[in-house]
């Protein structure tokens, strides 16, 4: 008795200590609570475990979404089927199907019953009616403080919009002052100097006057100093009066960072949740007994799991004494009727059909599979059911619980993701012909191969999944060397695109080494010289090449020409500044890792902005420094960021799922993470730029 016990109490919820009446969800950290308190935990879109704090993001499907605990659900179907034959006296029996009628006194009671039922569950409109009044009330106080909140934020800035206002009226009346009086102070300085002109002009005409009475030396003397000083004067002014003035300038500096600070300011945002209401627990008064099983039903139950609405039965777990006897004194008076009361209890496992794809059934069908022990039937019932022969030769192989690494395998990418930051491998780092140096970008190859450029050399290292080096590339050099190989991808024609920003160029490389081609874009009038970054390819071949020092998105054809561009440089919706990763989402459209920006942006094929998420910071949702992106099949991204040292994943609405990594050199640590890509099996590669190494995370 004291195991029972001690079993049944593995089997309740450690929250409410109930028995698990709906299906048992279990959290990423393995730890497993009922739905009702899994909505109770939820804290801005995050749950922190009860047992192990640790914390775990709300699936975009909310509470519902988490996984059941299968395991969890085999426990409390044995144990519920034990306690049922323990109450009966007997091994579960199987359904009859044929109606059989029931006695007044039999119907009176499931009447009773089921009012009794009805009534409780008019308890569940009225605690849905005072719960959605209650959230009412709720929007309404968030309304009004978020109205407070930004009223408040843009007074603010508009009171030191009108300070800075006062200051620069301010500023240039001081300055135009100083500027009069230098202009005064030049204007005297003119007129002296036209005023000793106007008296060495004077003397100039007196002595012209008299030319003709200048004999003596000393009148010789005065002409001759008088025509040198007139001669000085004049050499003086063929190169002009200089005039010391002040040049005024209103230089409108962070105009481009005040708008897009103000327009980007604030973001509201509506999270759907699911809030379940559960009827109150069904009274266990002995004057008003559970109504018996109506077989002829057209739904018939297939355990002791059943609901009241189904049975009208309780749970055995959760019978009293009372409960018990009368069930036993109503079992041996339905024998003797020969109406059979008895219940099959089956070990049944539905199985949807989400879950036969999951486990590898290719049928497609949703019809559940039974596993059913040899059923002992009365010869009364034997009499009348046509198939109680059938019934009592019938044997279904059991279903049995797929392998857990299959389920991980094949798990919704959310719940992968949600759980992703145990680093499983890491190479590169520990000398010989895989050495690693400053690695910047990794790629896929179509037979599962991970290539990764070097940021030290022009060089190419091929690796195996398991990071052995298999094969190293050095690629031809020109000039002087600054960044190395910046960027990497595959084209569907089997060949690597790596960007050489120290040759302004695309190389084509094909997987042996050998350089096909190279692309280059003639820029226009202005701009600086061609800088591959980041690059990426479609399924046609159409590249998008990040420019990083032109701030723009270079698009070139599957030819390699280059046939048009996006972006340039600013903070507004659709300007870039120093983009450095690039990648295409499922459905073709361009995600663009704004670095200087901190931020993600979404163009569509053309260029068009279609919507930008991220903002500088450090927290979940924020980014510093994105330096590269790429996105799985199901359209969620994976963001590294150079300046916080870590990886983020974001779902395929720019929703921010989890984050993992922070600055070290421990494994799952990082050092300038620049580089990234998932792999075909959901793994995340990344390139730990300064730590010289690549690391797998799964």
């Amino acid at each position: 008795m004291a195991s029972d016990a001690s079993f049944a109490n593995l089997l309740e919820c450690p929250i409410c200590y109930e028995q698990f009446k709906t299906a048992p969800k279990q959290l990423p950290c393995k730890h497993t609570l009922c739905e009702a308190c899994l909505h109770g935990l939820v804290q801005y879109n995050s749950i922190i475990c009860p047992e192990c704090r640790e914390e775990s993001p709300v699936p975009p499907g909310g509470v519902a979404a988490f996984p059941n605990d299968l395991t969890m659900q085999r426990f409390l179907e044995h144990h519920r089927t034990k306690a049922l034959q323990t109450h009966t006296g007997q091994p579960p029996r199987s359904p009859i199907k044929k109606p059989i009628d029931h006695s007044p006194v039999d119907l009176q009671r499931s009447l009773q019953g089921t009012l009794l039922l009805m009534e409780r569950d008019k308890d569940v409109f009225t605690k849905a009616n005072q719960s959605l009044q209650e959230e009412r009330q709720r929007y309404q106080q968030w309304r009004a403080a978020a109205q407070k909140r930004i009223i408040d934020v843009l007074d603010h800035v508009e009171g030191i919009v009108r300070q800075r206002k006062g200051q620069l009226l301010k500023d240039i009346e001081t300055i135009y002052q100083r500027a009069l009086l230098s202009v005064e102070t030049e204007d005297v300085k003119v007129e002296v100097k036209k005023q000793g002109m106007d008296k060495l002009c004077v003397a100039l005409r007196e002595k012209l006057s008299q030319s003709a009475t200048v004999g003596t030396r000393n009148d010789h003397d005065q002409v001759v100093t008088m025509v040198s000083q007139a001669q000085a004067v004049d050499a003086s002014l063929r190169g002009g009066i200089e005039l010391q003035l002040t040049q005024l300038n209103l230089l409108e500096t962070g105009m481009d960072d005040l708008l897009s600070g103000i327009r980007g300011w604030g973001q509201v945002t509506a999270t759907p949740q699911i809030h379940k209401i559960h009827p109150p627990a069904l009274p266990t008064s002995p004057s008003i007994p559970p109504p018996p099983v109506l077989l002829g039903h057209s739904k018939m139950m297939t355990g002791p799991a059943m609901t009241s609405h189904q049975g009208m039965v309780k749970p055995s777990g959760q019978l009293s004494k009372t409960q018990t006897t009368t069930a036993a004194s109503q079992h041996q008076q339905q024998q003797l009727k020969q109406v059979p009361v008895l219940q099959q209890q089956l070990k049944q496992v539905p199985v949807s059909q989400q879950q036969q794809q999951q486990t590898g059934g290719g049928s497609g069908q949703s019809t559940p599979q039974v596993h059913q022990e040899q059923v002992h039937v009365p010869p009364q019932v034997q009499q009348q059911s046509n198939e109680s022969q059938s019934l009592k030769k019938s044997q279904v192989t059991p279903v049995k619980a797929p392998h857990s690494s299959h389920i991980e395998q094949h798990q919704e990418p959310s719940s992968r993701y949600a759980s992703m930051g145990q680093m499983s491998i890491q190479f590169g780092y520990d000398g010989g012909p895989g050495l690693l140096s400053s690695p910047l970008a990794v790629a896929e190859l179509p037979n599962g191969t991970m290539a990764v450029t070097n940021g030290m050399t022009y060089e190419i290292k091929l690796f195996n999944n398991q990071g052995n080096h298999l094969k190293s590339m050095s690629l031809p050099s020109r000039g002087s060397f600054k960044h190395g190989l910046t960027g990497i991808a595959v084209h569907p024609a089997g060949h690597m695109c790596v960007s050489n920003p120290d040759r302004k160029e695309i190389q084509l490389v094909s997987v042996e080494g050998q350089v096909k081609g190279q692309l280059r874009v003639k820029v226009s009038i202005g701009e600086e010289k061609f800088c591959p970054w980041g690059i990426a390819c479609s399924s046609q071949g159409v590249m998008y090449v990040c420019d990083r020092a032109n701030h723009r998105i270079r698009v070139l054809n599957a030819t390699g020409a280059h046939v048009s561009s996006f972006g340039g440089r600013g903070k507004d919706f659709g300007k870039l500044d120093c983009p450095t990763g690039v990648a295409l989402t499922p459905n073709g459209q361009v995600a663009v890792a704004d670095s200087n920006n901190n931020r993600v942006q979404i163009f569509t094929p053309e260029g068009g902005f279609v919507r930008s998420f991220g903002m500088e910071g450090s927290g979940l949702g924020e980014l510093k420094g994105p330096s590269a992106i790429s996105i799985d099949q199901n359209g969620y991204m994976a963001v590294s960021e150079m300046t916080n040292n870590r990886v983020q994943i974001f779902t395929p609405a720019g929703q921010p799922l989890v984050v993992f990594g922070k600055a070290g050199a421990e494994g799952g640590q990082f050092a300038s993470p620049r580089g990234i890509t998932v792999s075909r099996d959901g793994k995340v590669i990344v390139c730990d730029t300064k730590n010289d190494r690549v690391q797998v995370f799964q």
